[in-house]
């Protein structure tokens, strides 16, 4: 064996222990606020006896009027308080949309229970196996496809649906907003971001991208650097690697090709994952059933899911005691009340809750992009007691506490980590006032007004706004003025897509949330980047995006998990010194679940969640 395939060996095993400690990105979440990557549930008891019958004939009668199965109703009853606009994998940014997405189609890989179910590790769903390292350096591989894959309407699956659902998210004239992570994260496919961006001028033709078809069921990839099978499998397991049915897709384009409505009703979707999507009342209710032809089927219990659109989670919470639901999280105000329930279970926070900095708006001279004026604003939060406010955690830091660092350690519980935060949790007045002074001489303003964008369903960003509301004009003085927004999900991502499409003053601050990577939190930190197509704010730095390239592709970053460490901390330096967005708190889950549902952990696993999907129902 050549020293070049030793060293990925090496990779592999490394990569390996990392994800096998740590668990893997996801995760669950309820509230409104705006997070980024997996959705949330909401659930509770259900069935009473029917008066008059006889033990032996005894039937169970569901509020939803469910017809019983032989080994009971196995229907999953949650609820959400976010609206979904849409199921297209190539486009979706909400976290509870990729839940929903994920359920109904495949990606080649994906996270599953370890065999003692205390953590996750990735492993085929469309996949029929590992990936295959086809050259020396490791930057050629083959992935074979099961062969038993099908549509819901019966059409089988080969790696023309993959190949045709990689090339519209790369397609250059819809300019999707997840083209840039498909063509670069864990790895880098050959020619795919030239092809992406390149809009109509045709200077990079599909067939010059790396991904190939080798045979029916073989895809091929070439990359422009070498990468471990664990880099592979990881890239592979994201919402946006989702496939759509042709078909579909291509009756739902527009006659210029630039915009698709694939996903945005029931008739507009094709379902090939564990679930079928069976209804969809848009603002009310998704109704799933089994799918007898999903290629890991054996793993699948339930007999399909009911998802509630409601107005609060005091709502959902109503319809779980009534037993409409069969598990709720709950709001900031029902935890103290509910906390010794033995029903109850607690999830870590899935993101941290920040301020979104609109850096470019031009505004009160350009105020947002000036540095002193995002430190003050860093500085004036009270985090201790907005934390306690919403049951969170304070956060003065922009890489989760769920996130993994070296042996198994938290990354935050490092010493070195520890290093790079603020005393008191960023909380010093008298400093925020001396930057606020510094900005406001800087910019020519003698007073201040800024909006603070919140999402109406969240209880703890609507608290945390109307603290901020009252405490930073006490930080700041008389000459500032917080005025308060809120609105819905859709309306909120407008703002944030304003900047975009061209105006620099869409929004000038928003409440958002990231949910990254639990075992990879260097790649996490790509939401930061330049290259990231997704990002919240205009927020641009050379030299973090040299860090993060070295610590994603780097050979040598790979080889030695505490330089990689090193170069997540430089990163995580450089936003936090910069103010990129302001972090607040992260506040962890309390859920209430029905004891007729079965789940297979009788823990959170990191990573991963509660493992709904692969629960039983009495």
């Amino acid at each position: 064996m050549k020293k070049t395939k030793k060293m990925l060996a090496a990779m592999l095993a490394v990569s390996t222990l990392a994800a096998a400690l740590s668990g893997c990105s996801g995760g669950n979440k309820t509230d409104g606020s705006l997070e980024f990557t997996e959705a949330a549930s909401a659930d509770g008891n259900n069935g009473t006896t029917e008066a008059g019958a006889s033990e032996s004939s005894e039937a169970k009668i569901d509020p939803n009027g469910e017809k019983p199965s032989p080994e009971g109703y196995g229907i999953l009853r949650e609820a959400s308080t976010a609206k979904i606009g849409s199921l297209n994998p190539l486009t979706y940014t909400q976290s509870y949309a990729s839940t929903q997405i994920k359920r109904s189609s495949m990606t080649l890989y994906g996270y599953f229970p370890s065999a003692d179910y205390t953590a996750c590790e990735i492993a085929g769903e469309l996949a029929a196996e590992e990936p295959i390292q086809m050259d020396e350096e490791g930057k050629v591989w083959r992935i074979k496809i099961r062969e038993n894959a099908k549509w819901e309407n019966g059409d089988a699956i080969d790696v023309d649906d993959v190949i045709y659902s990689f090339k519209m998210c790369l397609d250059p004239l819809m300019v999707n907003s997840r083209a840039s992570q498909l063509a670069s994260d864990y790895i880098t496919i050959t020619k795919a971001s030239d092809y992406s961006l390149q809009g109509n001028a045709g200077t990079v033709a599909w067939e010059d991208v790396g991904i190939k078809k080798a045979d029916d069921y073989t895809l091929e990839l070439q990359l422009d650097a070498p990468v471990t099978e664990e880099d592979i499998k990881a890239h592979f397991n994201y919402v946006w690697t989702c496939l759509v049915h042709e078909p579909t897709y291509e009756a739902c384009m527009s006659e210029d090709r630039s915009t698709n409505t694939y996903g945005s009703t029931r008739e507009k979707y094709m379902s090939c994952g564990a679930f079928i999507l069976d209804q969809w009342i848009a603002g009310s209710q998704f109704d799933m059933k089994k799918n007898p032809d999903f290629v890991l089927g054996d793993k699948i219990k339930l007999d399909g899911y009911n998802y509630k659109i409601v107005g609060d989670r005091n709502t959902a919470l109503e319809l779980y005691l009534n037993g409409e639901l069969d598990a709720v999280s709950l709001s900031p105000e029902s935890i103290e009340q509910y906390i010794d329930d033995p029903s109850i279970k607690k999830a870590p926070a899935t993101s941290i809750q920040t301020l979104t900095i609109n850096h470019g708006n031009t505004n009160n001279n350009g105020i947002l992009g000036n540095l002193n004026f995002r430190k003050a604003l860093f500085y004036a939060i009270d985090r201790e007691s907005i934390a306690k406010m919403t049951n969170g955690i304070p956060a003065n830091y922009l890489v989760a506490s769920k996130c993994l660092g070296l042996d198994g350690q938290a990354y935050r519980d490092m010493e070195e980590s520890q290093a790079l935060l603020e005393p008191n949790l960023g909380y010093d007045s008298a400093k925020a006032k001396e930057f606020y002074d510094k900005a406001l001489e800087e910019c020519g303003l003698t007073s201040l007004t800024l909006t603070l964008q919140y999402n109406e369903t969240s209880a703890n960003n609507k608290a945390a706004s109307e603290f901020l509301h009252k405490s930073l004009p006490e930080v700041f003085g008389d000459s500032f003025t917080l005025e308060l927004m809120a609105g819905s999900t859709s309306v909120l991502n407008s703002y944030i897509k304003g900047w975009k499409e061209g105006d620099p003053n869409s929004f000038e601050l928003q409440w958002r949330g990231w949910n990254t990577s639990t075992a990879a939190p260097w790649n996490g930190l790509k939401v930061y980047s330049s290259m990231y197509s997704n990002k919240n704010e205009p927020y641009y730095n050379d030299e973090f995006d040299a860090l993060w390239e070295k610590a994603n592709y780097d050979i040598e970053a790979k080889l030695d998990p505490a330089y990689r460490m090193d170069l997540t901390r430089q990163m995580e330096k450089i936003v936090l010194d910069e103010v990129a967005a302001c972090p607040v708190y992260e506040a962890p889950s309390y859920n209430l679940i029905s004891s007729k549902i079965h789940l297979v952990c009788d823990e959170y696993i990191p990573g991963y969640g509660f493992g709904y999907i692969l629960s039983t129902k009495d």
